[in-house]
C-alpha cells in the first residue's frame, strides 16, 4: 500500500502539486506555530505586568524625586526598575536627601 505523499500511481504533474501543497502547508503550520508561541508570550506578560510581587495587587507608578517608581495600591510597597534606584542617588547630596533619612546617613 503507498502512501498519499508518495508520488506513485500519479503522473509526474501530479506529483509536483502535492509536493507544492505539503509545502505549502509546512509553510502555514510553522507560521502559526510562530504566532501561537507569541501570543503565548505576550499573554504570559499581560497577566503579570504592572502586579506586586508580594501579594499580587496593581502597581501604580507614582513620580518620586524626579524618578518614576512603582508603588503596590494594596500592600504600598515600592519597586524599583532597573536604574531607577541608582537616579536616586545620584539625586542624593552629602547624604541628607529622603535616601539619606530613609537608611539613617
Amino acid at each position: 500500500m503507498s502512501s498519499i505523499t508518495e508520488p506513485s500511481g500519479y503522473n509526474h504533474e501530479d506529483a509536483a502539486f502535492k509536493k507544492q501543497e505539503l509545502e505549502a502547508l509546512a509553510k502555514m503550520r510553522s507560521e502559526l506555530d510562530a504566532k501561537r508561541k507569541a501570543t503565548e508570550g505576550s499573554a504570559a506578560k499581560a497577566a503579570h505586568w504592572m502586579c506586586c510581587p508580594k501579594c499580587g495587587g496593581k502597581m501604580a507608578e507614582k513620580k518620586f524625586e524626579n524618578v518614576m517608581i512603582d508603588q503596590c495600591t494594596a500592600c504600598g510597597g515600592i519597586y524599583f526598575d532597573a536604574g531607577e534606584l541608582d537616579m536616586l542617588i545620584k539625586h542624593e547630596k552629602s547624604g541628607q536627601g529622603v535616601l539619606g533619612r530613609l537608611f539613617g546617613r
